[in-house]
């Protein structure tokens, strides 16, 4: 098992990033290192994280994919 920033590893990811980037991943790397670090921050204030959390989760809803089948159901298959 090769550790984490193993040279080889991460010329391999930066040469299919920035060759074969077919869903554009490389797009968002800054926006995503951004908010990773702003997460890792927030994650210092426990109790401002656990709100967080608690909040994300009461708004959270259906899972689209629920959402998606019980659509299918009432459009399409129409099973009780």
């Amino acid at each position: 098992m090769k550790s984490v920033g193993d040279v080889e590893s991460l010329e391999r990811l930066h040469n299919d990033m920035s060759y074969k980037d077919w869903f554009m991943a490389l797009l968002d790397a800054r926006d995503y290192i951004e908010t990773k670090v702003r997460a890792i921050n927030d994650y210092k204030d426990r109790k401002a994280w656990a709100k967080k959390m608690l909040v994300n989760i009461s708004k959270a809803g259906f899972f689209s994919s629920d959402r998606t089948i019980a659509q299918y159901n009432e459009d399409i298959w129409k099973l009780k």
